[in-house]
């Protein structure tokens, strides 16, 4: 009788200790987030941000695409069975705008799409907006190089970034409608809801790409966008 309870307890403490062993085998497995984007990832040094800001349990990792188009890339990502990414921040660059809005809609459509069917959290990111005096110093570059500048249309028009501004709107709209989460880089580094130029003291001469000071803005966006996710979403539950 003794030897048949301590068979049973010896029965219930291995399959305890097999629960524990799952359990932090689990809790071990990082959530793996990647940027896709232009430059901002390698002056940003997104790998780095989980140390930055304490964000435990996290890999991030930057893969660079120039263009607006991320569709070639963003399947390569996702093809396959092993390695698939939890989430992946799609973010498009100032210099893409303005440009074909219809195209870029269809375009995004597409990609949070193709996400879903994975498993895969599709981020949406808000474009950076340039600072109100781009438009200016970037005749003035044009001028100093022997470009044309007149395709750009009047300065004081803002275009490039009326169409930012127009763009983020939509992307907004469009995750609030799909419940997807959203990095909302505008709100970070502009002035505010009825000011929304990029900051001076938060980008370089010319008025598009960010400073250090920036990034450090961008970082605790980041980190507190990444707590708020719903991981249920994923395929790694």
């Amino acid at each position: 009788m003794v030897m048949k309870k301590c068979a049973v307890l010896l029965a219930v403490l291995a399959l305890v200790a097999g629960s524990f062993a799952q359990s932090g085998q689990k809790g071990s497995e990082k959530r793996h987030v990647i940027l896709l984007g232009a430059s901002v990832g390698r002056a940003w040094d997104f790998q780095s941000l989980p140390q930055r800001t304490g964000l435990e349990g996290y890999e991030f990792r930057y893969i660079p695409r120039g263009g607006f188009d991320k569709s070639r890339v963003l399947q390569e990502i996702l093809a396959g069975e092993e390695n698939i990414p939890d989430a992946v921040i799609i973010k498009e660059c100032a210099a893409y705008f303005p440009g074909d809005f219809d195209r870029y809609k269809v375009l995004v459509r597409e990609w949070a799409g193709i996400c879903s069917i994975k498993g895969v959290i599709p981020v949406l990111a808000t474009v950076v907006p340039v600072t109100r005096l781009h438009s200016f110093k970037k005749i003035l570059i044009d001028l100093i190089k022997g470009r044309g500048f007149l395709d750009d249309g009047n300065p004081f028009e803002h275009n490039r970034n009326a169409a930012i501004v127009a763009y983020n709107d939509w992307v907004k709209n469009f995750a609030a409608e799909k419940g997807l989460p959203v990095l909302d880089m505008e709100a970070a580094v502009v002035y505010g809801p009825e000011n929304r130029f990029l900051r001076e003291d938060l980008a370089k001469l010319d008025g598009l790409h960010l400073n250090a000071k920036a990034y450090l803005r961008l970082d605790d966006m980041a980190a507190s966008m990444v707590r708020k996710i719903n991981w249920d979403f994923s395929k790694k539950k």
